[in-house]
């Protein structure tokens, strides 16, 4: 109890605690553990996507909808520095075999086929393309901090470890109800829909992640972020 209460009274990081978020999410850094700081990921999320979205504003009266979304994808995995991408397709890789390394190839046809349907996600979004490019990282980059909290380390020798043992719910709850609420006050019913969305499927992916991986990891923690992003584009291209 005593511990619980010292967890709830720590101050969140500062500046600091950003970089060290925005360096986290952009790949820049996969060796500091993954801590408190990780309750800014969905403002580096949000960041990058206003990135997108004025990039949008700038060529799409310009050019067709297919290359403007090409680009602006190219832009998401170029700050990110293929994390996201790389992270996702080794979780495939991992998940389809879990005792063999995935090979270079098949990473780079997992990649390339991922950033494939991205774009062309992207480029089915007319009028929605703000919404989408704005909220969509942010709403994968919240999948990421609710993926961290509490759960078990992926590893080989099975040993149960917590993948991010300084994360707690306050982070979680800090995190995720900052998002939801900025994105239903924003959008309405779609915004609700979004938020119900990313939820179950953030639960989804927890739940399978500890069954099939044993626990998460950086490139699963990564991968999960884009893997909602790209629901949520998917859900935008529906309506």
């Amino acid at each position: 109890m005593e511990e619980e209460t010292q967890q709830s009274a720590r101050p969140l990081p500062g500046f600091s605690g950003f970089v060290t978020a925005g360096r986290q999410f952009l790949g820049l850094d996969d060796q500091t553990p993954v801590g408190i700081s990780a309750v800014y990921y969905p403002a580096v999320g949000l960041l990058l996507g206003v990135s997108m979205a004025l990039l949008d504003l700038a060529i799409s009266p310009r050019i067709a909808p297919p290359t403007a979304s090409l680009i602006e994808m190219a832009l998401y995995v170029a700050a990110t520095g293929g994390r996201s991408l790389t992270g996702l397709a080794r979780t495939i890789a991992r998940s389809l075999r879990p005792s063999a390394e995935p090979s270079r190839a098949l990473l780079f046809g997992l990649r390339l086929g991922v950033f494939a349907v991205a774009v062309a996600l992207l480029a089915q979004i007319e009028s929605g393309r703000a919404v989408a490019l704005l909220f969509a990282p942010m709403l994968g980059a919240c999948t990421m901090v609710v993926l961290a909290t509490g759960s078990r380390e992926a590893r080989r020798d099975q040993r149960q470890l917590k993948f991010a043992p300084e994360l707690s719910f306050r982070e979680f709850g800090i995190a995720s109800t900052a998002v939801f609420a900025l994105v239903f006050l924003s959008t309405n019913f779609l915004g609700l829909l979004l938020v119900l969305a990313t939820g179950f499927l953030t639960i989804g992916l927890r739940l399978a992640l500890h069954w099939l991986r044993g626990g998460v990891d950086r490139d699963s923690m990564h991968g999960a972020g884009l893997f909602v992003m790209l629901t949520v584009l998917a859900i935008i291209a529906a309506l």
